[in-house]
């Protein structure tokens, strides 16, 4: 009965009666709900290195502006950094952040192509300071508990420094291109937090 409620039921009504159901319920299963999200989402994206193909964010220009997959990216890396995940969130937006540092977007004053990665831009600085958490968490216990433990808390450390790297990499190239073309720089936010991280 419950799977049949679970594959039929239209998504809206599954998130009132997720909340309804957390609310309603003891302190632990609300922990539980938040580890076994948590777990998924950072098992469900990939690394910032991915050589998967990526859906089309943009229509073609003169005039691109968001599609679809623009906005489900947006809500993913949300979900994410929501969770406390920051340097998932930071992979799941990275594709679009390579668009912009590969030249293939021509960005206006004004344009909803500026705008939109201005939006990805407050994204990722709203997602900096919890990838700060995870590299101080993981760097202040790896020396503690067990071995399999210690192991995780490695990957995680070491998935968030590389996270770090590729993004600053991908802005400073975009910061540049900006300046060749005399506009503004759309991730101007991103750039400053992940400087200010160092």
């Amino acid at each position: 009965m419950v799977d049949a409620i679970i594959t039929n039921i239209p998504s809206d009504d599954i998130r009132t009666l997720v909340r309804l159901l957390l609310s309603s319920s003891t302190p632990n299963v609300t922990e539980t709900f938040c580890s076994l999200a948590k777990s998924h989402l950072d098992h469900s994206t990939p690394p910032a290195t991915s050589n998967t193909r990526q859906p089309d964010f943009f229509t073609p220009p003169p005039d691109a502006h968001p599609t679809p997959a623009f906005e489900s990216t947006l809500a993913k890396a949300r979900a994410r950094y929501g969770a406390g995940l920051g340097s998932a969130s930071i992979r799941v937006l990275l594709p679009i952040v390579d668009l912009a540092s590969s030249g293939a977007l021509k960005w206006s004053e004004g344009s909803q192509l500026e705008e939109a990665l201005s939006i990805v831009d407050c994204d990722i600085a709203a997602a900096v300071p919890y990838v700060e958490r995870e590299l101080r968490r993981t760097e202040v216990t790896t020396a503690e508990g067990d071995e399999q433990i210690a192991e995780e808390l490695a990957r995680r450390h070491k998935s968030a420094v590389d996270t770090l790297r590729v993004l600053k990499e991908k802005l400073q190239r975009i910061d540049r291109t900006a300046g060749d073309r005399g506009c503004d720089n759309p991730f101007e936010r991103s750039l400053d937090a992940v400087n200010a991280i160092e």
